[in-house]
């Protein structure tokens, strides 16, 4: 797909995810790091636990594809280099340094080359002078605020999230302005705030809930009649299950379906069974569907899923066609036949020094025409220096000699 778009990405947590999409569509993305390594590489987990500049696991899994050189851009030489290097490439990915207002690459690089800048805050906006780190611009989406339940604090996510969003909306702002460049041939100027880019993980929920329509509600299923929380999430045998109580007339049969399973499973009396549950909120708000049936109702569906372990409840919700399935935690992902089937894993990916391998997510996305293939492991630091540097800018390998002596690369 992008087989002649070159990417330059300055390393950041932000870009990585960025120049990984482009990657996986066939960019050849080249990788700037400081000569003591990315801040990408000390992001946990590491193999066995056990930290290291190409351990990082999070590394090999956002920089597979990509080829990696190690340049000091706080020196004239090391702009210099970047500079030369730029004159070749679609895109430049950038990001700020903790600040929105923090100074770009010093760089000059031609009219045609688009900029992609990842930022915390807007810079333009009030927080642009914030010092921000993943968990601050994270807080400041609202997203953690609705999360959780009303008598603990909001949860966050187990992984950096918000660098994760911004870099994916990176890719598909630099796919825009590529798309206008092979109109005008010019390029563009984008920035990408990360709070921004979190936010739209969460549709429009940051939108109505300053507006108090609807009032925020802090419960796991964001779902109450008649005053009932209807749970999301109910334990099962091994683990825990996602059931939807869905109404309306679009999903109210998948709810009634879920509950003609419960009254076979002798779980739930056949009058609660027999509710048209399509008119569910219009039953709650006249009073013939009462609090007192709705917690019936509620536990009934805990005693359900009780009784199965995930792949029987997750088997069950398939052949019944129900809006549920079971959390998977990363086992239940790598053994899942259906992952397999579809060819999720690519080959073991060699990973650290030892050569240790570890299977690695093939593709985002599945295309008709086109096939996301492991051209390469994630670089080891300046694995391809001394390549790109003789190859692509033509230096000697005396001259390369030389940039590693004095700290260049």
């Amino acid at each position: 797909m992008l087989h002649d778009i070159r990417v330059i990405e300055l390393s950041g947590p932000e870009t990585m995810m960025a120049g990984r999409i482009l990657g996986d569509l066939g960019a050849d993305v080249i990788v700037v790091e400081p000569p003591g390594g990315a801040a990408g590489r000390r992001l946990d987990p590491f193999l066995d636990d056990t930290p290291g500049l190409d351990r990082s696991l999070t590394w090999h899994a956002l920089n597979r594809g990509k080829r990696g050189i190690t340049l000091d851009l706080g020196t004239a030489d090391g702009r210099a280099l970047l500079e030369a290097l730029g004159r070749s490439a679609a895109l430049l990915l950038e990001t700020a340094d903790r600040k929105a207002t923090a100074p770009r690459a010093d760089v000059t690089l031609p009219a045609s080359t688009v900029r992609c800048r990842i930022t915390p805050f807007l810079s333009t906006g009030p927080k642009r002078d914030y010092v921000a780190s993943d968990l601050i611009v994270t807080a400041a989406t609202g997203v953690p605020g609705i999360t959780g339940t009303p008598e603990r604090p909001p949860l966050f996510y187990p992984v950096p999230q918000a660098m994760m969003e911004a870099g994916a909306e990176a890719a598909i702002a630099s796919l825009a302005a590529l798309s206008a460049r092979d109109v005008d041939g010019l390029g563009q100027d984008i920035e990408v705030p990360a709070r921004l880019a979190g936010m739209m993980s969460a549709l429009s929920v940051p939108i109505v809930v300053p507006a108090n329509n609807p009032e925020l509600q802090r419960t796991p299923a964001r779902q109450r009649l008649a005053g009932v929380t209807l749970p999301g999430i109910f334990a099962c045998k091994d683990g825990f299950v996602l059931v939807s109580f869905a109404f309306g007339q679009a999903f109210g049969r998948l709810t009634q379906r879920l509950m003609q399973w419960a009254v076979e499973q002798n779980c739930l009396e056949a009058r609660l069974g027999a509710v048209d549950w399509s008119t569910a909120p219009q039953q709650a708000e006249k009073g013939s569907l009462t609090a007192e049936d709705l917690r019936a109702t509620v536990d009934a569906i805990a005693s359900l899923c009780r009784r199965h372990t995930k792949d029987e409840f997750g088997a069950e919700a398939r052949k019944r066609g129900l809006l549920a399935a079971p959390l998977m935690d990363m086992r239940d992902i790598a053994q899942s036949p259906q992952y397999r089937e579809r060819g999720l894993w690519s080959s073991p990916v060699a990973v650290g020094a030892e050569g240790r391998t570890v299977d690695d997510p093939a593709r985002f996305a599945q295309f008709s025409n086109y096939t996301i293939d492991v051209a390469r492991p994630a670089p080891t630091l300046s694995q391809h220096t001394a390549e790109i540097l003789k190859t692509e800018l033509g230096l000697s390998s005396a001259e390369v000699q030389a940039l590693f002596v004095h700290g260049i690369i």
